[in-house]
């Protein structure tokens, strides 16, 4: 979707996850005893700025500063695995990689959350020989973004000089700001508080969209910026730009977690502006974004693909091969059960979704394989489809009991199947497991093949016959 380079300057994090079971309180003090079974390892704060970016597929070069320490190896991993490979990352005598680990249980509630801060004055310390390093790199960039998590790698001194340097190369600089006084952010292109952050930095509440609205024209015409952009969670984004302010409803989805959310807005704004677009517009697919992040546990990437069809109006949901693996992936390391099926659906009826929801309920992700149009006129003559693959997909999205659909042009679906590797694979109707196709690959990798019994006398076929005899 975007393909620009963005440079991403600020506190870098590691997000450390570790999964456990409960089965007994502790008998040397009253709290659960974690029996361990994984550790998951993701980029955070700057780091998740820079991952969102490269799964929008933009070029990042993430700088910060970092320790010499094992969460440091850690963090470099997590960002490689995540697409981000140009790394400026200072290590500086005496400083501790940021990280955050959080104690989940086997139904994923937080039992406690270890956070390692580090010095705030020996970051500080070494921030000016970071900008030293970063600052002539600014120049090859088409955008910056200064994600500023108030850890001490974003000085005031530093922030005013990387804004600085954007204003005189006239390269857009989004920031996310923590300091409680945003003079350092001034001459900006866009500054994104939360409303928490802007309340702050007004020093008043704000209650209404006209409060709200005031407020940010006030900050966005004292801070000399283009745009200052709050953001409102469920009650959206108020945006304040030269031409006057816009309210922005959210998206309107079910909330899983709101962790990341801020990080996604600044990353789609950075890669927006970079590209050319216009503000108003780069804010209407940040605030879509957002809304993609939130539907999904824990802090999220969202993918260029899934926020094109956002952007086109379709869901989400829908998405190309490369990005349904990489979604799938990170399901797979918080240990969710994938499970797969696949078929036409030319005129979507009740036994489909009978398939369908009790192929759900055999795992926590349902993806379903799509034919193409082109393969299904393969397999069913010139007459098939009645129904185009684009409605086709969108009927099948919308239904609740799916959460990924992937289309495919080949008459089969064990090609897709080997790439998206699910755990479970499911079959409609009176085939045996050895006739359904991937199911050696699926049972090779230690999972399972079922097959559900159709719903008698509901098929698309039987309709189409039934509507020609009328």
């Amino acid at each position: 979707m975007f393909d620009v380079p963005v440079m991403v300057v600020g506190d870098v994090m590691l997000d450390r996850h570790v999964h456990g079971h409960v089965r007994r309180i502790s008998p040397e003090a009253p709290v659960p005893v974690v029996g361990f079974v994984r550790e998951d390892c993701t980029p955070g704060g700057a780091g998740n700025v820079a991952a969102t970016l490269a799964g929008l597929g933009c070029r990042v070069t993430l700088a910060g500063l970092v320790g010499a320490d094992p969460e440091e190896a850690q963090l470099r991993a997590a960002l490689h695995s995540r697409g981000v490979q140009r790394l400026a990352l200072l290590q500086g005598a005496g400083l501790t990689t940021i990280s955050k680990t959080r104690i989940l249980s086997d139904t994923r509630q937080q039992l406690l959350r270890l956070d390692r801060d580090g010095d705030r004055a020996a970051f500080a310390a070494v921030a000016g020989e970071l900008l030293e390093r970063i600052l002539p790199g600014i120049d090859e960039h088409a955008a910056v973004v200064l994600a500023d998590y108030e850890k001490g790698a974003v000085t005031a001194a530093a922030a005013r000089a990387v804004i600085g340097r954007c204003r005189q190369r006239g390269i857009p600089c989004v920031v996310d700001p923590k300091k409680p006084d945003f003079t350092a952010y001034a001459r900006a292109t866009v500054v994104t508080p939360n409303l928490l952050e802007a309340e702050r930095a007004a020093g008043r509440p704000l209650a209404g969209d006209e409060a709200i609205a005031r407020a940010a024209d006030q900050l966005r015409t004292e801070l000399a910026l283009d745009a200052l952009l709050i953001t409102r969670g469920p009650d959206g984004m108020t945006l304040a730009h030269a031409g006057g302010t816009t309210h922005i409803p959210a998206q309107v989805r079910d909330v899983a977690d709101v962790t990341g959310a801020g990080d996604t807005v600044v990353a789609v704004l950075a890669a927006c502006l970079g590209s050319g677009w216009d503000l108003a517009d780069a804010c209407r697919l940040a605030n879509r974004a957002a809304g993609i992040a939130v539907s999904h546990p824990g802090t999220y990437v969202v993918h260029a693909d899934e926020l094109a069809m956002a952007w086109k109006g379709l869901s989400p949901k829908i998405l190309q091969r490369p990005a349904a693996r990489q979604r799938l992936s990170e399901a797979r390391r918080r240990g969710r059960t994938i499970v797969f099926t696949n078929g036409c659906f030319d005129i979507l009826h009740a036994g489909h979704l009978a398939c369908l929801e009790g192929s759900k309920r055999l795992g926590d992700l349902l993806v379903v394989g799509l034919n193409s149009d082109a393969s299904v006129r393969g397999l069913k003559g010139d007459s098939r489809p009645v129904i185009t693959e684009e409605n086709r997909a969108s009927l099948l999205a919308g239904l609740a009991c799916v959460d990924v659909v992937v289309l495919f042009d080949e008459p089969t679906p064990a090609a897709l199947i080997e790439e998206l590797e699910p755990d479970v694979l499911v079959k409609g109707g009176d085939y045996t497991p050895d006739q359904i196709a991937g199911a050696e690959f699926v049972r090779r990798r230690g999972g399972r093949v079922v097959v559900l019994p159709l719903v008698p006398g509901l098929s698309t076929t039987a309709i189409l016959e039934r509507s020609a005899l009328r």
